[in-house]
């Protein structure tokens, strides 16, 4: 493939990627998902048990990378499907990997942009990284995982995207309680524990806990190599699974 194309492929997906940006950021579903759900649920975590900024600035961190990148992924292609403009789209020089491909961009960014944000109030009440660098990859590659995770909750043959928050909700909410955030996984039941290492979001807490300083229960490396094995995995699910549903949307 020539550079010329390679570039004109990446402006098709930036453009879509900030057509996303202006129309679902800070809407309904995305503020209430993405933003106010990780801080109630921190919140209901914290408050009355005695816990320190500092030990639990990693668990809204985790939290809220987990939600945000995941929030808009879901309701996209649903909501393009009700609005008749995907019709459109494809009737453009673009193909489905395009639009999923900048779906999945822009909710990565909201992810990091949100997660980011809430490092920098951790600086300014002193509650420093003990690994930046590697706070900033973790941010990043778990934001594009769980971005292409919520794009597995969109494949579904329908265009009302309540229906794909509620199955997304279903799959997420129970991930939280078994990723070693609110319960260390070796204090899990013997039962339960094999199920955390199936969570995408047991590594990202793992390396979030690592990267502030508190001990890991796995090399930073090896959470950071899962996650990008779970990216490649979720990403390919993701496109073959949109790309079948693709005609009973139209």
């Amino acid at each position: 493939m020539k550079y010329e194309d390679i570039k004109q492929h990446l402006e098709r997906i930036w453009v879509l990627c900030l057509k996303d940006m202006k129309l679902y950021y800070f809407k309904g579903p995305t503020v209430v998902m993405g933003i106010l759900m990780p801080l109630f649920i921190w919140l209901a975590f914290v408050v009355g048990r005695n816990f320190s900024f500092t030990k639990s600035l990693p668990i809204l961190i985790t939290l809220s990378s987990f939600f945000t990148s995941s929030s808009i992924t879901p309701i996209i292609m649903p909501w393009e499907a009700r609005q008749k403009t995907l019709e459109m789209l494809l009737s453009r020089p673009l193909t489905i990997h395009f639009i999923l491909f900048s779906t999945a961009l822009a909710s990565s960014l909201f992810g990091i942009f949100i997660s980011s944000f809430l490092v920098v109030i951790g600086i300014f009440m002193n509650v420093m990284p003990y690994d930046l660098a590697l706070l900033a990859l973790g941010i990043t590659i778990s934001s594009i995982c769980y971005s292409f995770m919520g794009l597995l909750f969109s494949a579904i043959p329908s265009d009302i995207p309540a229906d794909a928050v509620m199955l997304s909700s279903i799959i997420k909410l129970p991930l939280i309680f078994i990723s070693g955030i609110f319960i260390p996984i070796l204090d899990l039941p013997d039962y339960i524990r094999p199920l955390a290492f199936i969570s995408p979001l047991t590594y990202f807490s793992d390396l979030i806990n690592y990267s502030y300083g508190h001990d890991p229960l796995l090399n930073p490396l090896i959470d950071i190599a899962v996650l990008f094995f779970l990216t490649m995995i979720f990403m390919i699910l993701a496109l073959i699974a949109n790309k079948r549903v693709l005609m009973k949307r139209l």
